[in-house]
């Protein structure tokens, strides 16, 4: 392992509680990391998300967008206006079948990857190649 890998904190955002047991289980299946924090609300995502950036921890966030309250652009928006929003990473991760949703993941900087449910093995392996995730799985 690459020395900076234990410095990504990864955050899997979801209001469906029993996927985000499942999503939880497979990301740490496939990447050795830190255990991922599993938040079911936009609010309480941005609260934890905060305490880990100001902590100097890059940022991983497995979103979904359709949440109620605060949503995935919710949580985005106020990302995009944080002074650590450059050391945050998106993975939108929806069961949104809209094309626009896609479209409108890309106008933001901290989105890597838009990913259609289910979230697979085969995905979070092609991520972990990829710039910028490549970085923290040498």
């Amino acid at each position: 392992m690459g020395k900076g890998y234990m410095d990504l904190s990864i955050f899997i955002v979801d209001d469906d509680v029993m996927l985000g047991k499942i999503q939880k289980t497979l990301v740490k299946s496939v990447w050795p990391l830190d255990e991922p924090t599993v938040c079911y609300d936009g609010l309480s995502a941005l609260e934890h998300i905060e305490r880990e950036a100001l902590a100097g921890k890059k940022i991983l966030i497995l979103l979904d967008i359709h949440m109620p309250h605060i949503d995935g652009w919710g949580v985005l928006d106020s990302i995009c206006t944080k002074p650590y929003g450059k050391d945050v990473w998106v993975i939108v991760n929806t069961a949104s079948e809209e094309v626009f949703d896609e479209v409108k993941s890309k106008s933001y900087d901290q989105v890597i990857a838009f990913n259609k449910k289910p979230l697979t093995r085969e995905t979070l392996c092609k991520l972990m190649t990829q710039e910028p995730l490549v970085l923290f799985f040498k």
